[in-house]
């Protein structure tokens, strides 16, 4: 028998837990031709967003774009995950494959190079 072992402390344990679990941040995939061009294109500044606005590659696929600076607006609605040289801000309600955002340079309709997320999940 375990003593001072209750339902309700069990009840109290099991939410605590899921708390931390709700609290752990994404972790980001960027691929080094990324961080080249985010950081050329923000002229050095380190805050990326990913943003719900898609554009297509010239094979189709859609990509989530990957904005400078911090987002506009709800911006406690994004966790903030730190890579090596980039502060990545992801919002909380986006899905991935594999729940990892991978940020890719990828090639416009236009001919241009942006950088997106390709495995965004709708």
């Amino acid at each position: 028998m375990l003593r001072g072992f209750t339902l309700r402390g069990l009840f109290r344990s099991v939410s605590c837990l899921g708390v931390l679990v709700m609290a752990l941040v994404v972790s980001v995939d960027v691929t080094p031709e990324a961080v080249e061009m985010l950081l050329t294109r923000g002229k050095g500044e380190k805050d990326v967003w990913i943003a719900n606005v898609f554009y297509s590659c010239r094979q189709g696929y859609a990509f989530a774009m990957v904005r400078n600076g911090v987002p506009e607006e709800g911006a406690e609605n994004y966790d903030v995950v730190e890579t090596e040289q980039l502060r990545v801000h992801v919002s909380k309600e986006m899905k991935f494959e594999n729940d990892l955002p991978k940020i890719v340079v990828f090639p416009r309709k236009t001919g241009k190079r942006d950088v997106g997320v390709p495995n965004v999940v709708n």
